[in-house]
């Protein structure tokens, strides 16, 4: 799991049968106190309606995700948005 913030919806003309209905986002990951970026952007797929800007919670579980979406292993997907993180809830993390 980490920590990262959306950057934008992806588009694509043509997906993976298991994906057709799946939404899917641009995230950076970020260090969980600090905000500062850490390392490339990542493609995740979203259920809780995410949006620009929002801090959320990234699974990397491939098998949680398949659950996520009601599919089976044939799914290619891999990382999932977990939970859209507010600012409250990551100063309450990071005072831990």
């Amino acid at each position: 799991m980490f920590t990262a913030i959306v950057q934008g919806s992806i588009n694509a003309t043509v997906k993976h049968p298991t994906l057709e209905r799946a939404k899917l986002l641009l995230v950076q990951p970020i260090h969980p106190v600090t905000g500062v970026a850490e390392g490339f952007p990542h493609v995740a797929i979203d259920v809780l309606g995410a949006g620009n800007g929002n801090r959320v919670l990234v699974s990397s579980d491939g098998p949680a995700t398949q659950q996520m979406l009601k599919t089976d292993k044939t799914c290619p997907a891999r990382l999932a948005i977990t939970a859209i993180l507010t600012e409250r809830s990551i100063q309450v993390q990071a005072a831990r």
